[in-house]
């Protein structure tokens, strides 16, 4: 009985790994959220930046995470090489907005790192914030959406290179279609 028993949890586990390995990247259809919030020169961002690009890249990060820190000179380099492709890559700071100090820092990190894109100090008071961002269960969340502002795919969770290929072909996946 121990071994039936053992054989049958070991196919589940099996099988669910299997699930997590699935290659789908359709787009979602579910919306990225509406949102506003400001960049840290002050201008104002919302949902209408996604209309520009025929993908936006969106990394979520806070400054108590040292993995959110190491990536963003790669995420720069994304950035610069993206430009050209009509790629955007923003990044939302979601601590930043806690406090002056936390803004701060947030800011401090930026320049330290030579960040040039832009990242947006979400309201801790919006919408946004409580229903969508307090609710992503680790840092780095990056998000891949469309021109029309579905998320491609789920979320990558976790530093970004370490995950290249499944971003890339979610970018082909989204500018072959727009072409």
């Amino acid at each position: 009985m121990k071994k039936l028993l053992s054989l049958l949890l070991a196919s589940a586990c099996i099988f669910s790994l299997a699930a997590c390995g699935s290659s789908n990247i359709e787009a979602s259809k579910k919306p990225f959220p509406a949102f506003e919030g400001v960049d840290f020169d002050g201008n104002t961002v919302n949902n209408d930046l996604f209309a520009d690009y025929d993908a936006t890249i969106v990394n979520f990060w806070t400054n108590g995470c040292g993995s959110c820190i190491a990536e963003m000179p790669d995420l720069e380099k994304y950035y610069q090489e993206f430009k050209e492709k009509n790629i955007n890559l923003v990044a939302v700071a979601a601590s930043a907005g806690d406090s002056e100090e936390m803004r701060a820092e947030a800011e401090k990190i930026l320049t330290e790192k030579g960040v040039t894109y832009t990242n947006i100090i979400p309201d801790p008071e919006s919408e946004f914030y409580k229903n969508f961002i307090c609710e992503i269960a680790g840092f780095p969340t990056t998000y891949i959406v469309d021109r029309e502002g579905n998320i491609i795919g789920a979320p990558l969770a976790g530093v970004v290179k370490n995950q290249e290929d499944t971003l890339l072909d979610r970018l082909e996946l989204i500018t072959t279609k727009e072409s």
